[in-house]
């Protein structure tokens, strides 16, 4: 049976809170912040098919807008915002000069800037009159101040434990819930080698499984010269081209499987939580944050691509369609990731504005002219004034 499950959660307002002391009693006091937000260059935000990253801040941005705080969002052209959208002047525009661009036009009263370039162009900026979060959406390190990366694993090696990690959100109610699975297996992504497009091919030939594989082409290389003969080859393998909307929800909900063997450092893949939030349950290699995404069910991760053809007959015995939903419910909502983001955003400013108050506390203590404290000159001058007086009488 086919439904759509939303989720009746709804969202409160988030602020900053702040000791405030008042004749002498500890109150709160509620700050709404302004947040920019700095998209890539690459897809529209949110994406119209393919685009994980773009879908993140897509997500982000609005929950922090219905969470009550004012949201500037810098994207390409064609993209839309619940906050206010300032779009770059092209679709093509590189990165260092979205970061010029930024600086030049952020609106006054900007508290934090929250970056998402993937060269953290922003955040390499210096001098930049605000502070600035980079959420590293790929597995690197761009040497940043405040990074914040989208797993423990990508925290731990590439970022050396320093910084944080926030997982990913998605909004429940936008996957559509199956129960009902058809005979085909799912390969869904960009077609690249490190995605492990390879091992898919390999396990629907092995086990005689229909295989449907959506996903823009990053490496035409590589789909001229080992995809697309393969294809050829075996009548159960089909390629379907990106893919959003309707189509994705009817791919995801239905499959038997999402085959995810990425064999690179995977930061996150949200395509295994956007499965299992359909109800379809995901088999996956053992690299990068896979096992953080999949801790829930273990028995979903593979060492090897002939373990993945091992499990496959029995796949759908390791946890219901309900199950897999209710995992993401608990683990992997804009919510939950808008609460964390907001956390970071505390300490972040917190720390911006002690050490902000603790220059110009040093600035006024001292005299631009002669490097007294103005302590001491203010004592200096009281004497001379009493001194006057003196010699007057």
């Amino acid at each position: 049976m086919d439904a759509c499950l939303p989720q009746r959660r709804k969202y409160a307002p988030i602020f900053i809170k702040a000791n405030r002391s008042v004749r002498g009693r500890s109150t709160r006091r509620i700050i709404a912040l302004r947040i920019v937000h700095v998209a890539p260059c690459h897809e529209t935000v949110p994406p119209s098919k393919d685009g994980g990253t773009e879908r993140i801040v897509h997500e982000l941005t609005e929950g922090l807008v219905q969470a009550g705080h004012e949201v500037i969002l810098y994207a390409p052209p064609g993209s839309s915002s619940s906050g206010t959208l300032i779009t770059y002047p092209s679709r093509d525009m590189p990165e260092d000069q979205i970061a010029r661009f930024v600086r030049s036009t952020m609106p006054k009263g900007t508290a934090l800037v929250h970056d998402h370039t993937f060269s953290s162009a922003v955040g390499r900026m210096k001098p930049f009159p605000v502070p600035v979060i980079c959420t590293l959406h790929l597995p690197t390190n761009n040497q940043v101040e405040h990074p914040v990366y989208v797993s423990s694993r990508a925290l731990q090696l590439f970022g050396g434990s320093k910084g944080s990690f926030v997982y990913n959100g998605i909004r429940l109610e936008q996957y559509q819930f199956s129960e009902q699975k058809e005979s085909y297996l799912l390969f869904i992504g960009r077609i690249i080698r490190e995605k492990g497009i390879q091992h898919a091919l390999d396990i629907a030939d092995q086990t005689g499984e229909k295989l449907i594989i959506a996903g823009p082409i990053h490496d035409p290389g590589l789909f001229d010269q080992l995809i697309k003969p393969r294809i050829q080859r075996n009548r159960n393998i089909s390629y379907v081209g990106p893919v959003g909307g309707q189509h994705k929800q009817d791919l995801l909900k239905h499959a038997k499987c999402v085959l995810f063997p990425s064999i690179w450092e995977e930061p996150f893949g949200l395509v295994m939580v956007e499965a299992m939030a359909c109800g379809t349950p995901v088999l996956a290699l053992n690299n990068g944050a896979t096992s953080e995404v999949l801790a829930g069910f273990p028995e979903y991760l593979c060492q090897t691509p002939e373990e993945m053809i091992q499990k496959l007959p029995r796949i759908s015995s390791i946890a219901t369609p309900a199950m897999l939903r209710q995992y993401v419910a608990d683990r992997f909502t804009t919510l939950q990731m808008t609460y964390r983001y907001l956390h970071l955003y505390e300490q972040v400013a917190a720390r911006h504005n002690a050490e902000s108050k603790k220059a110009s506390s040093a600035r006024a203590g001292f005299s631009s002219k002669s490097g007294k404290p103005n302590q001491l000159r203010n004592k200096t001058k009281k004497m001379a004034r009493k001194r006057n007086k003196t010699l007057k009488r």
